[in-house]
């Protein structure tokens, strides 16, 4: 779960990096039409996470940026920062905790580097072949479950929560119980994701949630409308979690 912090973090500092980067090399070369506004993608690199890739929307107004930038976990917007002699400073708001990116511009290429709380690597940007993107399509919401049959503890809504490093990151769990079969979602601030390898024996609930850095494996005992267990981030990060049945 804090890894998902950790990634969103990451690409604000990206997109942040872009957009200062490119509204100096507007103004520097006083061109008249917006050669910045468009979409990119990149790569920032982590030796936890491994390569986390991004697309990222830039809106340039007169050398005033906004924009958007998605990850896996969902979008991230931008803070402020500077740039002098094709080196760009900035900063970002990460919940409350302050990080920094630093880098040059060659070309259309971004290249540099992210600090956070004392974690940080590499960072790549390059401006994308496609000139803009059609906006995604609105995903249908997931029906919420059908009410549990006589003596099915897991069928239904559970609130949730992890302790990422004594933060608590807050997700919602809509479950399904066929045989000992359990599908569903879990929902949380970065979006939606589909439960895979679901189970449920003799009391424990096992399930992981597929990421493009790897499986969250999360497995707990239900009692009493509750559940109570540990979850495992791909061998990078493990931590305890426990939900309450909705009623």
């Amino acid at each position: 779960m804090r890894a998902r912090m950790i990634m969103t973090l990451l690409s604000v500092a990206l997109l942040v990096t872009f957009n200062a980067t490119a509204s100096a090399r507007t103004f520097n070369h006083a061109q008249a039409t917006d050669n910045l506004s468009g979409n990119y993608e990149g790569i920032a690199k982590s030796d936890q996470l491994g390569d986390i890739p991004l697309k990222v929307e830039i809106k340039n107004d007169n050398g005033k940026l906004s924009g958007k930038i998605e990850t896996p976990q969902g979008p991230a917007a931008i803070t402020s920062g500077s740039y002098a002699d094709g080196k760009i400073t900035m900063k970002f708001d990460a919940g409350g905790n302050e990080g920094t990116v630093t880098a040059t511009v060659a070309g259309d290429k971004i290249t540099g580097k992210w600090e956070l709380g004392g974690q940080g690597g590499p960072l790549e940007l390059k401006r994308a072949v496609v000139a803009a993107t059609a906006p995604a399509a609105p995903t249908a919401a997931p029906a919420s479950p059908a009410p549990a049959a006589p003596g099915d503890f897991v069928s239904g809504e559970w609130d949730g929560s992890a302790d990422a490093q004594g933060t608590a990151i807050p997700f919602t769990l809509k479950l399904k119980l066929e045989g000992d079969k359990v599908t569903g979602t879990s929902e949380s601030a970065q979006g939606a994701l589909p439960l895979s390898k679901g189970t449920f024996t003799a009391g424990k609930l096992s399930f992981s949630l597929e990421t493009p850095n790897g499986a969250i494996v999360l497995s707990g005992m239900i009692k009493d409308g509750k559940i109570m267990g540990d979850y495992d981030f791909a061998g990078q990060m493990t931590g305890k979690w426990e939900a309450t049945k909705k009623k």
